[in-house]
């Protein structure tokens, strides 16, 4: 387990002019594709501006950003029914939408940098994420996850990957696994979190090979298939999966 006390924990109300070095870590581990135009993507630096001391950042002895965990106060029922549709909802909701009176804390993303994967950082940035909904008087941490290994199987769907156990009874995915045994629940699948639509020309960058289309193909690191239309639009419909930590 990584020694959070041996680096320094921030934000970027705190410190601002990490903004960049936060953007280059998310973007750095996800495919490409994942910061192309979606609803909630044209929303995100509205996150920062508006949400600073939910930006946690962590901070190596010399000064370099090794982690960041990014959310958001959201309002949320408690009900699975009542869950939002996604991270595009999350954000489009809470930019554009009627204000609504916040209760849980919403983390988007939980980035750790390549060379601490593994040492335990993620799920101390968990414990601190659930420890700063506990002091606000929310009621939790609810978190859209992206499994670690969902896009080994893109042709399955996530309430079935969600559903794989071990031989020990715990969540085949790494990440769904983490998160339950840090107590979380784990509500269900959001099928549309994240919706990305451009020309199939740009889609085949990704592939390698043209997508004559119209047809689901199969994109690295996409979790699901994409489909390209008749009209030459390829729509990719990230699906990912809601946990809850209560604040208990």
């Amino acid at each position: 387990m990584a020694d959070l006390s041996a680096l320094t924990v921030t934000s970027l109300e705190r410190a601002p002019e990490l903004e960049p070095a936060v953007d280059e870590l998310i973007t750095g581990n996800m495919p490409a594709f994942m910061s192309w135009e979606s609803p909630g993507n044209w929303r995100w630096h509205r996150l920062y501006d508006t949400h600073p001391a939910h930006q946690i950042c962590v901070l190596d002895e010399e000064g370099r950003l090794v982690a960041a965990a990014n959310g958001l106060p959201i309002g949320w029922d408690g009900t699975t029914a009542g869950l939002p549709g996604g991270s595009d909802d999350v954000l489009v909701s809470a930019f554009d939408g009627p204000a609504a009176r916040p209760d849980t804390l919403c983390m988007l993303s939980v980035s750790v940098s390549a060379r601490l994967r593994g040492s335990g950082l993620a799920e101390r940035l968990l414990t601190r994420a659930g420890d700063a909904a506990r002091a606000a008087g929310l009621r939790g941490v609810l978190i859209p996850v992206r499994p670690t290994r969902k896009a080994r199987y893109p042709l399955v769907p996530m309430a079935d990957y969600a559903r794989w156990r071990r031989p020990d009874g715990t969540p085949f995915d790494p990440w769904l696994a983490t998160h339950a045994a840090l107590g979380a629940e784990l509500l269900g699948p959001c099928d549309r979190s994240l919706v990305i639509s451009q020309p199939a020309s740009r889609w085949e960058e990704i592939a390698g090979h043209p997508l004559p289309g119209p047809a689901r193909h199969l994109v690295p690191g996409a979790l699901a298939p994409l489909e390209v239309s008749a009209d030459g639009e390829g729509v990719y419909a990230e699906p990912n999966f809601w946990v809850f930590h209560p604040a208990t």
